[in-house]
């Protein structure tokens, strides 16, 4: 199920975010203890809590987590999440938490997935009308008129999931350089940076 798949991907970044956070504080919450990982404990609440996180869609969101078709689906991402624990708590004792190399590595991943979400909540999810997958419709038909393809294409309506998607996926690039832009000006606003003498990096020299 695609969804699960979504939930499974997102629980690998878990551990890296974690690392960039720093240790997970034990729950204050009084719900049922549904597994502990070398002493750390996963309640039911931080669990669902974690799900809901992820299936932003109310309604998807409680049937993964209340559904008996999904009990194996529901049962595998505990899984995941727990030995993604097992792991940091393993890299911890070994001291790895304290390895400059593996802390830089660590700090990198968080920020790229930190500036993938700013991007994405900035972006927001347009959604495009009629008359902007026609228009669409219209341009990837005269391209394929040009392009000499004899094929007919087919009729607007049986394509339109398709077209939503190519939409989308333009907006996506179009938008891109635009809002990393402004981002970059955001940054030196809200979260100023400063450089000791002889420390500031060529790109960043004044001109």
């Amino acid at each position: 199920m695609r969804k699960v798949t979504l939930i499974t991907q997102a629980v690998v970044l878990a551990p890296v975010l974690a690392w960039g956070l720093g240790c997970n504080k034990a729950s204050q919450d009084s719900s049922p203890v549904i597994a502990n990982v070398g002493g750390q404990k996963i309640t039911q609440k931080e669990f669902e809590d974690t799900i809901r996180s992820v299936v932003t869609d109310a309604a998807k969101a409680e049937q993964v987590l209340h559904a008996d078709g999904m009990r194996d689906q529901r049962n595998g991402f505990l899984g995941n999440l727990a030995q993604q624990k097992a792991v940091m708590e393993l890299a911890r004792m070994e001291g790895l938490d304290r390895d400059a190399k593996v802390r830089l590595a660590a700090d990198e991943a968080v920020a790229q997935v930190y500036l993938k979400a700013i991007l994405d909540k900035r972006a927001g999810s347009a959604t495009p009308t009629d008359a902007d997958l026609k228009k669409l419709y219209d341009e990837v038909v005269a391209k394929q008129k040009a392009s000499g393809n004899p094929q007919p294409a087919p009729p607007f309506e049986m394509v339109k999931s398709q077209l939503a998607q190519m939409w989308q996926q333009k907006q996506e690039q179009q938008n891109q350089a635009r809002m990393q832009d402004e981002l970059a000006k955001e940054l030196k606003v809200s979260v100023p940076i400063t450089y000791a003498e002889d420390y500031q990096p060529k790109q960043m020299a004044p001109n």
